[in-house]
């Protein structure tokens, strides 16, 4: 048996699903408070799974911000951010991203859009809590739904238009307590910019694709198919004859005070099409805005250039990255699956922008 949840009402005896049931359409505050007290009967008996699907049933409440009950039992933000740091091994919890996910994409009236937003918001919260690659979100989905899962500002926009109480100080308080029970600090803003080279800085590339390859891809692609697409197109020789030969322009991504911490390489396709052939930046500075300025600086050239799309690959593991190139504007076009010599393949979604 769990030891009670300290930000959940204590309770003195077992409470059953009957009594969430006898509430009928009524979310009022009894309802509310109900939901709060049936959550901590479950996370001590050893539900914790459970216990998050009678928090989201308190999150279907509409009351508004000035009800006692919530002065008492705040909306259970905190309570969500606890239970995920603190779930316990060997009890099942689910893939709490994923639900979060479908919940937030699914939701149905009453009340649609704020409970929507408010479990966007709860998925946010897994999504900085929990490991990725344990806790995956829905790719399928995101690809056959079109599914953009939103930014920090976008919850922050929607729970301040929304909200009936205080839905976005609760949340950014368990994102901020999360954020410190992990030991992580607030994210700088970074001064940086993009920068056009020529073939004599082609060796800043090189060793930044093997930094940064040898830091990211393991667990995505084999040691053995990164050592080979290392070898075969990170040659400056080679990057070299794809400037000559293809037109192929180069690119450093530099930040204020760090220097070089990534790089990109382009180039025109006949259709008017810029396909982007490489983008990578340092892992020390993914969420900061850096690929997202590297993406809007490579649009800017492709109008220059009177391109109509940008178009890229990505590979179908790399869900940070395909993440982030939807919240660009970027959208599936197909499967890709090449053969690239040695026993190798990449296995991608092409990825098309239409400007």
């Amino acid at each position: 048996m769990n030891e009670p949840h300290p930000l959940l009402p204590p309770i003195d005896r077992v409470y059953r699903a009957e009594e969430i049931n006898a509430f009928g359409k009524d979310r009022g505050p009894a309802f509310y408070e109900t939901c709060h007290l049936y959550a901590q009967s479950l996370w001590q008996i050893g539900f914790p799974a459970k216990c998050i699907l009678l928090l989201n049933r308190a999150l279907s409440s509409p009351m508004p911000g000035s009800e006692p009950v919530l002065a008492k039992w705040p909306l259970p933000y905190q309570a969500m951010a606890w239970l995920l740091l603190h779930r316990p091994e060997g009890q099942f919890i689910g893939n709490p991203r994923r639900h979060w996910q479908h919940l937030a994409t699914r939701m149905v009236e009453p009340n649609k859009e704020v409970r929507a937003w408010r479990a966007w918001a709860c998925w946010y919260l897994a999504k900085e809590i929990l490991p990725e690659a344990e806790f995956p979100g829905d790719l399928e989905q995101i690809r056959e739904e079109g599914v953009v899962e939103p930014t920090y500002a976008d919850i922050v926009q929607q729970l301040t238009r929304l909200s009936p109480a205080d839905d976005l100080g609760q949340w950014q308080l368990a994102l901020s307590w999360s954020h410190q029970q992990l030991g992580r600090a607030e994210k700088p803003s970074l001064a940086m910019r993009v920068r056009r080279i020529a073939e004599d800085e082609l060796r800043v590339v090189q060793r930044l694709g093997h930094e940064i390859w040898r830091k990211y891809y393991p667990g995505i692609i084999s040691e053995g198919q990164i050592d080979y697409m290392l070898t075969v197109w990170y040659q400056p020789d080679a990057m070299a004859r794809e400037m000559q030969m293809r037109g192929a322009w180069f690119a450093l991504i530099e930040v204020e005070a760090r220097g070089p911490v990534g790089y990109l390489s382009f180039e025109r396709y006949p259709e008017n099409v810029l396909f982007i052939n490489k983008l990578y930046v340092q892992p020390e500075v993914h969420g900061l805005g850096v690929g997202a300025a590297a993406l809007a600086w490579t649009e800017a050239r492709a109008r220059e250039l009177g391109c109509h799309s940008v178009q890229l690959r990505v590979n179908k593991r790399n869900a940070p990255a395909i993440r982030a190139y939807q919240r660009a504007g970027f959208r599936f076009v197909e499967d890709v699956c090449s053969d690239i010599g040695s026993g190798y393949v990449m296995d991608d979604f092409r990825m098309e922008k239409r400007l």
